[in-house]
């Protein structure tokens, strides 16, 4: 596929309007190339809009701005083709480095300042600077993202009163009604970024865009840790209420340019060396390209995201999905969602959100008034307040983030890193910032997380005392248990972008393979294997590599030296039918070396029951739930559920079973099946073992008192008798999803927000 000309490589990011794709010219360069969705090539007006500010943009020259290199205006649909930058975002860039000192931000604030000049001459103002518009390339930062740029001296074309921006970075003057954009608007966003950089948070605090917005129109910005007093005074002025009170552009890059480091901080490490892993990915994914002679739309391990507005995920799958097991031990397969995130630099990546502490605080119980909820037992009185511990803004979590317990440590997978907390205190101890990393675990001191690149999944190990990478799995195609592959090779010899990892017997081992999930998923993968590449696990030293069939891996688990792995072809038809039995046996690795000790008939919807698995586990499938000898594959019991149960799970050893469905939730005797006691008026948080901990169970629930519906906040019930020992409303309550459990503390993520809870009374 082409588009002006220019090759289209991959799918980069797809919003309101229209696509970005990294493409390559005829002599190989890269570009990003932008098309316009057609309903708005359609629209006149619109057209002319974007003939002249195409026109515009066009003349915006400069060394810290993405060149705009070409255009279509008058195609069929339109296009623009852009430089295109290969680095991290910003926020990612200071997140590794740490703050920036006076001589650093001075670098930054006069490279940016730079790039705004050029801007300005062009008769533009950008009016959406934001650290997330800035990608850090090898030749300095890269203001990027003129979509919403608009033509100062031209504004027939702009609706009256319209305000573009982002909340934290958008001026007074463009929220009100009427305000014309003007270079001081750049200003002030530019001073809020360069606070950001200072502080590692925005100076109009955090929250939803409304507490924001009223920050930015009434308060003074929060400067506190900003290098010294004339960093303060300068961007003090420039986030000046008033646009007379902010300097010009011209003098921020003067004073910038007096105090700037002699060396470049984005030439030095750590940040250096996330440059140079973007530049080879995007190279290598053209060679890629080349070699394959693709082009054609999104290839595997492209990331959509919200260029220019929201990015919808992919529709289910059409097929159901295999038994939910409940204990898995290894780690569990990732969401099949793309990457909200791009890896590549068009974009950049998203504002980190400040991080902030709470006391330990007693939350009110609704209404205050007593008596018992209508939809609770009968008799039973409102359950005592629990506490919240501490709350903690953090990124977006709908994209394959994760929380895991170990001992005194929580740690939080999100869409922007991994971060290591003392769960108790909510003290921070590290942070990985790496975008698209899905799961995680831990053992003997390291932390393992697995990256979902553009090339290939990528196992990482860290050190859990600071940090630090310990090992990483690096260029699988170049792995020396895995044969060389020719220059000529077929589309199958290429990496699936699909990942997951288990890590036991001291060996940890990275599974790839392309998604089989859908028939069209189906048409795209080139009849790729899924391939097993084992690790030593505290080393990170190559001990063997296994290729399974053309299919895609979808449970793996490891246990008593070996390594199970269940993967679903193309034509096994819907989990759980006879077709999927026999076409998708259970394949056992030896942990060892990686050669096959058998193939276990019927066995991929159950991966955690194999030889060398121990204990019973438990399973839901459509409505029955089933407890399995995991060593023998032994049905122990079976019974009905009634309806459709989502998950079950042991509670504790020696305790009952739980499971949810959409009868509510219930517990079993987990030596016979027999129902011992059901809540219907409760839910599980999320797909997914509830957390558990000293007996006490978290589910979803309704307002005491209330009418029984809803998602109102979360309730502890006895794991032993269902009775409620104590609730507490949740703010966002009905956006809940992660969930992990210790010691008495129990932490939920709700939306954005992190809340840390326990029992009334409770220390840990």
């Amino acid at each position: 596929m082409e588009v002006g000309g220019y090759r289209i490589v991959a799918l980069l990011g797809e919003g309101g309007m229209g696509r970005v794709h990294l493409a390559r010219s005829a002599s190989g360069r890269p570009v990003a190339v932008k098309t316009v969705h057609g309903h708005l090539a359609a629209d006149p007006e619109f057209r002319e809009r974007f003939r002249r500010e195409a026109a515009a943009v066009r003349a915006v020259t400069g060394p810290y701005t993405a060149a705009v290199l070409d255009a279509g205006p008058d195609a069929e649909q339109p296009w623009l083709a852009i430089e295109f930058c290969a680095g991290p975002g910003l926020p990612d860039a200071v997140a590794a480095r740490g703050p920036l000192g006076a001589a650093e931000l001075a670098t930054l604030g006069a490279a940016l300042a730079e790039a705004l000049a050029a801007v300005h001459a062009a008769g533009l103002v950008h009016r959406d600077v934001k650290p997330s518009n800035i990608v850090v390339t090898r030749d300095g930062p890269k203001l990027i993202d003129f979509g919403i740029a608009k033509n100062a001296a031209d504004e027939s074309l702009t609706a009256e009163g319209e305000a573009i921006g982002s909340p934290g970075f958008i001026a007074p003057e463009q929220l009100a009604r009427g305000g014309r954009p003007e270079p001081a608007c750049d200003v002030f966003a530019l001073g809020a970024v360069l606070a950001v950089a200072a502080t590692g948070r925005g100076p109009f605090g955090s929250g939803g865009a409304p507490e924001v917005l009223h920050r930015t129109l009434h308060e003074d910005p929060d400067l506190a840790g900003v290098p010294d007093p004339r960093w303060r005074d300068l961007l003090g002025r420039c986030l000046s209420r008033d646009p007379a009170g902010r300097p010009a552009v011209a003098e921020v890059l003067a004073r910038c340019a007096e105090r700037a480091a002699d060396e470049p901080w984005w030439e030095q490490q750590p940040v250096a060396g996330l440059i140079r892993r973007r530049e080879d990915e995007v190279a290598e994914l053209l060679r890629a390209a080349a070699a394959d002679g693709a082009g054609a739309g999104r290839v595997d391990g492209s990331f959509p995201a919200g260029g220019d507005g929201a990015w919808s995920p992919p529709a289910a799958p059409e097929d159901a999905r295999p038994d939910t097991p409940t204990h898995p031990r290894g780690t569990p397969p990732p969401p099949h969602r793309t990457s909200r995130r791009r890896l590549l630099g068009w974009g950049g990546a998203v504002l980190a959100a400040t991080v902030g502490t709470t006391a330990a605080v007693a939350l009110n119980d609704g209404d205050g008034g007593a008596g018992a909820s209508r939809a609770g037992r009968r008799g039973e009185s409102r359950p005592p307040a629990g506490e919240v511990v501490w709350s903690r803004d953090i990124g977006e979590v709908e994209y394959g983030g994760a929380l895991l317990r170990d001992g005194k440590d929580l740690y939080v997978l999100d869409d922007k890193g991994l971060t290591r907390l003392d769960a108790e205190t909510n003290t921070l101890r590290w942070t990985y910032p790496e975008e698209d990393l899905r799961g995680v675990d831990t053992h003997g001191g390291l932390v393992y997380v697995l990256r979902n690149s553009l090339l290939a999944p990528e196992l990482i190990a860290l050190r859990a005392a600071g940090g630090r990478e310990a090992w990483t799995s690096s260029v699988l195609s170049r792995n020396r248990h895995r044969p060389p592959r020719p220059l000529d090779a077929p589309a199958s010899e290429l990496e699936g972008g699909e990942g997951l990892f288990t890590v036991s017997d001291g060996v940890a081992c990275l599974f790839t393979s392309a998604s089989y999930g859908t028939r069209g998923d189906r048409r795209g993968t080139w009849d790729r294997p899924w391939r097993a590449y084992g690790f030593d696990a505290r080393t990170g030293r190559e001990l063997w590599y296994h290729e399974g069939r053309a299919a895609g891996v979808t449970g793996v688990d490891g246990a008593g030296g070996r390594i199970a792995v269940a993967a679903e072809s193309g034509e096994s038809g819907a989990p759980g039918t006879d077709r999927y039995a026999r076409h998708n046996p259970l394949v056992v690795l030896k942990a060892s070396d990686g050669t096959v000790e058998r193939e276990v008939e019927n066995g991929a919807r159950r991966p955690q029951a194999h030889p060398g698995a121990e204990g019973v586990g438990f399973f839901a499938s459509e409505e029955r739930i089933e407890a399995v000898d995991l060593a023998t594959r032994r049905t122990v019991w079976d019974r009905p559920a009634g309806a459709v149960t989502a998950v079950a799970a042991r509670a504790a050893e020696g305790g009952p079973v739980l499971a949810s469905g959409s009868d509510g939730v219930e517990a079993l005797d987990a030596r016979t099946g027999r129902r011992r006691w059901s809540r219907p008026e409760f839910r599980w948080i999320e797909e997914g073992a509830p957390p558990v901990s000293g007996g006490l169970a978290l589910v979803s629930g309704p307002e005491p008192g209330g009418a029984g519906e809803g998602t109102w906040g979360v309730y502890a019930l006895d794991a032993g008798t269902g009775d409620a020992v104590w609730a507490a409303p949740v703010p966002a309550a009905s956006g809940m999803s992660l969930t992990a459990a210790h010691d008495g503390l129990f932490h939920v993520c709700a939306g954005r927000t992190l809340h840390t809870l326990r029992g009334p009374g409770a220390r840990t």
